[in-house]
């Protein structure tokens, strides 16, 4: 059988909905285990990644309470791929593997054998509330009466309710990427840079970046307890809003495909990494391990899914009028990527008061921005990009979502000036990476925000003559004073696609 995947809002979005009436039931049964047990909900979210302090802050752990034996903690918890190539397809056996688990506890439970786990297609114009939290996930209690397991109270989202996600974070920029492996810390490509095992720190690929990133801090949110549970790794998995992103993610990278992008053919990534193989415990208990060239292709062995079709031919055919589709062939970049300026410094963020840093491109602003764009400038053709990197992103917390904009006037709010957005970027994982003692030695993470559109605009309007660009940092939401932002340089490169 060939599961379906549909989407959230295919009948309403709320628990009358069988598919996700079932899928209430089917968490509240893996949330009735024990942590000790491989199939139960906050093992397979310890997967994902676990901080004991937070969870007992939370409510999920307790002193005490029977755990797994060392040998299952060693070998499957703390494993998501972040900022690696890995991203998608150590996510796809992950999500894989969980619904697989909830299927047989529905089936348990008298529920249907078919069903599969929706979606949550936040980037669907076409449809008025796909922002919208659905409300099965903001109601207290089921149609019987009984709690709802989808409803937790740590889902805080940017401090307003319901939860709407803004539609600038839920662009999809990254199907344009017809590259999969980035080159550099300045060109991430679609699916990441080559990596060995990544559990977090470094550059995000295009797509994880947004809007994975920032969608789960604006899920999450943070409030003066800390970060939500989707805000940050160690805890998102716990969330049941997280699968229903990953699953749409996971649809992304198909579209992705289906439009003709191809996946890396090297070996390292084919065959997974060398120092730790991918596994999840499967419905008998043992180890699963797998590779993602066999994460590949959704419809066999062991996979065998698919989204369902209307909305992803939709997609398909939103994505080929913008005329972001490729051949079959793997790509790479055509050319070097070239830095254009700096700034001098770190730049720190706190309170709600905006950083402001400045960027000087040596030699000024050459090609000529506007004719780059237009492809009038031999010297730079049509497909160059200008890409502002923010690197080495630091915080002692996840759970904020920064505004950047550019040449912003005095006294002139950003949401006023559209013009002049140059992107956003969401905390998710940068704790975890700041910290000196972790796997990333406390470098942080790195975002990069394709600048192209807003940077030609400034060039034609003559705002650019002496070659430098003021670089304005504004957080949605007050920096708390005990976890300052930091982003050690920001950086302007051009980029051939």
């Amino acid at each position: 059988m060939v599961f379906v995947r549909k989407s959230v809002w295919a009948n309403g979005g709320d628990v009358d909905d069988p598919l996700l009436f079932w899928y209430a039931k089917g968490v509240g049964e893996m949330k009735a285990r024990p942590l000790s047990s491989l199939a139960g909900w906050r093992f397979m979210g310890a997967v994902h990644g676990i901080d004991t302090g937070l969870w007992q802050q939370y409510g999920y752990f307790t002193p005490g309470e029977p755990v797994p034996v060392p040998a299952d903690q060693t070998l499957y918890w703390n494993q998501c791929q972040h900022q690696s190539w890995y991203f998608l397809p150590w996510h796809r056996g992950y999500v894989w593997a969980i619904e697989s688990m909830l299927r047989q506890a529905i089936v348990d439970a008298g529920g249907p054998d078919d069903w599969a786990l929706p979606y949550w297609n936040y980037s669907d114009t076409s449809r008025p509330n796909a922002r919208l939290l659905p409300p099965a996930f903001s109601r207290q209690t089921l149609p019987d009466g009984s709690a709802n397991p989808l409803f937790v109270q740590q889902r805080y989202g940017q401090g307003t309710s319901p939860i709407v996600l803004p539609a600038g974070d839920v662009t999809l920029e990254a199907l344009s990427v017809t590259f999969y492996t980035g080159t550099s810390r300045a060109s991430s490509g679609f699916g990441g840079l080559k990596t060995g095992f990544s559990h977090g720190g470094g550059v995000s690929g295009r797509l994880e970046s947004k809007p994975h990133n920032i969608v789960h801090v604006d899920i999450g949110g943070q409030n003066s307890a800390g970060p939500g549970l989707m805000s940050d790794p160690d805890t998102a998995g716990l969330d049941p809003i997280f699968w229903l992103h990953h699953a749409n993610i996971d649809r992304l990278w198909a579209v992705w495909n289906a439009a003709g992008n191809s996946d890396p053919t090297d070996a390292a990534w084919l065959n997974g990494p060398m120092d730790r193989k991918f596994v999840m415990p499967d419905l008998a208990g043992n180890p699963w391990f797998y590779t993602p060239a066999e994460m590949v292709d959704t419809l066999v062995a062991p996979l065998g899914y698919t989204y369902d079709q209307f909305v992803q031919q939709k997609a398909l055919a939103s994505l080929q009028a913008s005329g972001g589709t490729g051949g079959a062939e793997s790509r790479t970049m055509t050319g070097p990527v070239e830095m254009m300026g700096a700034n001098n410094g770190p730049v720190v963020l706190k309170g709600a008061v905006a950083a402001v840093t400045m960027v000087q491109m040596e030699g000024g602003p050459s090609p000529k921005l506007a004719q780059m764009r237009e492809g009038t400038a031999p010297e730079a053709p049509r497909d160059h990009r200008m890409l502002l990197n923010l690197e080495n992103i630091r915080s002692s917390r996840d759970g904020i979502v920064v505004d950047v904009y550019f040449n912003l006037p005095a006294g002139e709010k950003g949401a006023e000036r559209v013009d002049l957005h140059a992107g956003s970027f969401g905390l998710f994982g940068a704790r975890k990476a700041s910290n000196p003692e972790g796997e990333q030695a406390g470098n942080g993470v790195t975002e990069i925000l394709d600048v192209t559109d807003v940077m030609s605009s400034l060039e034609n309007k003559g705002e650019m003559q002496g070659g430098e660009v003021e670089v304005h940092l504004v957080p949605r939401h007050p920096v708390p004073d005990e976890a300052p932002i930091t982003v050690e340089r920001i950086s302007l490169y051009r980029q051939p696609s």
